[in-house]
């Protein structure tokens, strides 16, 4: 069986949404294709909203920020490694997006920075306000306006003709056909799901690295444009965020005491037995993602006896570096405020327990465990303890409010933090019109890339300003679409 339309869209996340939705309004037939048996993807499942500059919003509340402002920030996070045309043309069309978002069923709020370290900043995140229901509206709105939907559709093959996108093979209800299409837009979510990709292009150990990641984004939209000669060179950027304590044994355990310890800038090693960071890095957790990633995929955090003592009768004034996260979705309160946590003895245990944690009498033999130099561990903790002597970290420059637990008294605690990823944001090479790009920078005909599938934003991690992947997928989305519409309206 074939199916006839103009345009093709794969994957039906925020980029696939945004390119649907925008091919629609301008009056194109358009099949969206979803693998799975529910739209959203990372974009509803994983995101809470996004960024966004000189939006309404942000006007009424008084913010001064400027697309000139973000773009030269981004640029230097990015030392010019990025695409400058590419990374202006989100950033230009970010504010419109939040208004068509709410035009076509979405609406946001402009919440205060999630992240601990980012207050001082202007504000820039626009949480989606009832995002379920808000994402049935658009889907609505799509098939209303006669757009078709095929979920449990797997894209395989990108067919051409004389040099130009002439349809693409699916699988559905079990059986291989064919779209006829002018166009096709790829936003399947990158590869984070695809085990072997993974593996090949990560620079750690693929076992140390803990996926957050859709599942279903296994690299499909990559491969088929691949194979019509689309540049892949910038395959193998990850999107770093935090480290997770997580068991290999036991995928599903999770401890809340153990996660917001994890949480906190307690003192840090890693595989050679080094401190090698100030841990208050965790307040911000593209870079807490990066620095984990550096040191190889993981870190250990190290509790002496006489701290766990005290955590588990003391409220503790720093932050757990999520709650504001989670507060904020909730519109509560921040505490800044941890503990006690009660039942961290046992809690410690069933981390030992399940793999993600070592007890040790002396730190000889916490060494032998982790595998680590005993000489190095015990350098480091020495030299740590001195500075909370002190009261200065004169080493790495910890604020001196997390300068306060020494590692000194027996039995010691070792837990694992691993590097962890949202997903993958190294793709296809474009333009800014999000055209797929040969590796002689020519466009291919026809093929257009959002989101995940798509590189030319980022260098070698994301940067700091929250909701910006989210925003790449819809912005980008968007642009990719009314790039096609102007083609086939040529």
């Amino acid at each position: 069986m074939a199916y006839q339309t103009e345009v093709v869209v794969v994957g039906a996340g925020a980029g696939g949404m945004g390119a649907a939705l925008t091919a629609v309004d301008a009056g194109k037939q358009v099949i969206l294709l979803e693998k799975g048996n529910k739209i959203g993807g990372a974009g509803m499942f994983g995101a809470q909203g996004l960024f966004a500059v000189e939006s309404d919003q942000q006007k009424a509340a008084g913010s001064s920020f400027t697309v000139r402002d973000a773009y030269l920030e981004m640029m230097d996070y990015t030392h010019y490694r990025s695409n400058p045309n590419i990374t202006k043309a989100i950033l230009a069309k970010s504010a419109d997006t939040i208004n068509w978002l709410d035009q076509h069923g979405l609406q946001t709020e402009l919440v205060n920075n999630t992240q601990e370290v980012h207050q001082s900043r202007p504000k820039v995140y626009h949480q989606y306000i009832d995002k379920f229901a808000a994402f049935d509206r658009m889907i609505n709105y799509f098939q209303e306006k006669g757009g078709k939907l095929l979920t449990e559709t797997a894209a395989k093959k990108v067919q051409t003709k004389d040099g130009q996108v002439s349809g693409v093979e699916i699988v559905h209800d079990g059986k291989t056909e064919v779209i006829e299409c002018q166009a096709v837009i790829v936003s399947d979510g990158g590869y984070i799901g695809n085990a072997d990709m993974v593996k090949d292009t990560l620079t750690i150990d693929s076992k140390d690295l803990y996926s957050m990641g859709e599942r279903k984004a296994t690299g499909d939209g990559i491969r088929m444009l691949a194979e019509i000669g689309a540049d892949t060179s910038s395959v193998g950027t990850f999107e770093n965020h935090a480290a997770s304590v997580d068991s290999h044994d036991n995928p599903k355990w999770h401890n809340q005491t153990i996660f917001t310890l994890t949480n906190l800038p307690f003192m840090w090693v890693n595989r050679e037995g080094d401190r090698f960071v100030d841990e208050s890095v965790c307040y911000d957790f593209a870079l807490w993602g990066n620095i984990t990633y550096t040191m190889g995929g993981f870190y250990y955090f190290l509790l002496d006896q006489k701290t766990v003592d005290y955590l588990q009768n003391n409220e503790l004034d720093w932050t757990d570096s999520f709650e504001r996260t989670f507060k904020s979705l909730q519109h509560e309160a921040v505490t800044h405020k941890v503990g006690p946590f009660e039942k961290i003895d046992s809690d410690l245990q069933e981390a030992v327990d399940n793999g993600a944690a070592w007890k040790a009498e002396s730190l000889d033999e916490l060494a032998t465990k982790l595998n680590v130099p005993s000489d190095e561990l015990k350098q480091s903790v020495d030299s740590y303890n001195q500075l909370v002597e002190a009261g200065e970290d004169n080493q790495f420059y910890k604020p001196s409010k997390f300068v306060k637990f020494s590692v000194e008294q027996g039995p010691f605690y070792a837990v694992r933090a691993n590097s962890t990823s949202l997903g993958t944001i190294g793709g296809i090479r474009t333009n800014e019109k999000m055209e797929a790009l040969t590796p002689d920078n020519k466009a291919v005909s026809g093929a257009y890339v959002a989101g995940n599938n798509a590189t030319g934003m980022y260098d070698t991690s994301y940067p700091t300003m929250e909701g910006i992947s989210c925003a790449f997928a819809w912005n980008s989305g968007r642009i990719a679409a009314e790039s096609a519409v102007e083609r086939l309206n040529k």
